[in-house]
């Protein structure tokens, strides 16, 4: 989906990336790095601890300056990502079925063409964390982020709340709902069939 990104509520700035990180911090997001370290090394990361259910969580917004995008670097930095933030210890992996990281990673183009790419080929889910291709170029105020169907539960939450940081949603999205109501769900029908299969032993 290719979209001029609106001006964020209560924010008159027109530059995307300053917009979403300003919403970031007003959204209890932080970071160790400055934005000196940003203009020189072309990198930031903001974190916020999330609590789901019982699983501890975590969002993170990546922000990686690149010369160009194409499908190859799109590939590379996805891969690289979602192996970083993939679930390790046993606990994690257990608790997988959460999705309990979050992982936005933003390319902010330095060049000022639109961009095209169908980003959703590039949406990744696996132990524990998802990932989320965003590309925005500065110089023409463009964001563009994966477009999804009505049946895509989980990770339709997760791009309506970048949304709402962008300003282009006005209520607060709670992007695990859908995340927690699925896994009690899966509870359920496991305690069901536990039950039926113990009551077949008892006949």
């Amino acid at each position: 989906m290719q979209l001029k990104a609106e001006t964020a509520i209560e924010c008159s700035d027109t530059d995307p990336v300053a917009r979403l990180m300003k919403r970031l911090a007003e959204d209890g997001f932080t970071t160790d790095q400055s934005e000196q370290e940003w203009l020189e090394f072309g990198e930031i990361i903001f974190r916020r601890s999330e609590q789901i259910s019982f699983a501890n969580g975590e969002t993170i917004f990546i922000f990686t300056r690149v010369p160009e995008i194409n499908e190859r670097i799109l590939r590379q930095t996805s891969q690289a990502v979602v192996n970083s933030y993939s679930a390790r210890s046993l606990q994690q992996k257990a608790l997988s079925v959460l999705q309990s990281t979050t992982v936005y990673h933003c390319l902010v183009s330095q060049s000022d063409q639109p961009h095209n790419e169908t980003l959703n080929p590039f949406i990744t889910r696996t132990g524990g964390a998802t990932f989320i291709p965003v590309v925005i170029v500065p110089e023409i105020n463009e964001v563009l982020y994966p477009v999804l169907e009505e049946k895509v539960g989980s990770i339709r939450p997760r791009v309506e709340y970048l949304q709402y940081l962008l300003g282009e949603r006005r209520e607060p999205v709670n992007m695990h709902r859908m995340t927690v109501q699925a896994f009690y769900i899966s509870v359920a029908v496991v305690v069901l069939l536990l039950i039926a299969i113990g009551l077949s032993f008892v006949h």
